[in-house]
C-alpha cells in the first residue's frame, strides 16, 4: 500500500489538517479506502512494514458525528408516539390494558400498520411521491379501460 500520507505503518495525522485541526473525516475515509485496497490485493504480512494504525485513535466523537443519522432518531420518536397513541386509543375502546394488548389481533394490525407508515413516509414530501405513485399504478389501468372504451364507440 502507497500513499503519501501514510508514514511508519501509520497515517500521518498533521496531513489531515483542515483549519488547523485534524479533518477526522478524512481519516475516516482514508483508512477506509486502505482497508479495501488490502481487501483487493492481499498481501502476506511481514515484519518489515508493521501497521501501527489503529482506529481507536481517532475520537469516538468523529465516529459519532460521521455515523450518526439524525433521521433514524426522527423515525423511532415518530414510531413511538403513533405507538403511544394507537395503545391509547385501543385502551380506550377495549379497556384492555397495555400488556394485555399484545395478544390482540387488532393491536398487532395497528403495530403493523404504525411501523410500515413511518417507513413510508418519512418526510412529509413522500405523501405527494406516493401520491405519484399511486396514479402511475392507475394511469396504465386508465389506459387499458380508455381502449375498451374507443372500440365500444365505433
Amino acid at each position: 500500500f502507497q500513499n503519501p500520507k501514510w508514514v511508519g505503518g501509520t497515517w500521518d495525522l498533521t496531513r489531515f489538517t483542515k483549519e488547523g485541526k485534524t479533518d477526522w473525516d478524512s481519516v475516516i475515509d482514508a483508512e477506509a479506502k486502505r482497508r479495501k485496497w488490502m481487501e483487493e490485493n492481499p498481501q502476506s504480512s511481514s515484519n518489515d512494514d508493521l501497521v501501527a494504525f489503529d482506529t481507536s485513535m481517532i475520537p469516538w466523537w468523529a465516529w459519532i458525528k460521521r455515523y450518526h443519522l439524525a433521521e433514524a432518531e426522527l423515525l423511532n420518536g415518530r414510531a413511538a408516539m403513533i405507538g403511544f397513541f394507537s395503545a391509547y386509543v385501543v385502551d380506550s375502546l377495549t379497556g384492555v390494558g397495555l400488556v394485555d394488548q399484545m395478544g390482540n389481533f387488532f393491536c398487532k394490525l395497528l403495530l403493523f400498520v404504525a411501523v410500515g407508515g413511518v417507513l413510508l413516509i418519512r418526510k412529509n414530501e413522500d405523501w405527494e411521491k406516493l401520491k405519484k405513485l399511486v396514479e402511475e399504478t392507475t394511469l396504465y389501468d386508465k389506459q387499458w379501460q380508455a381502449t375498451w372504451q374507443d372500440d365500444d364507440d365505433e
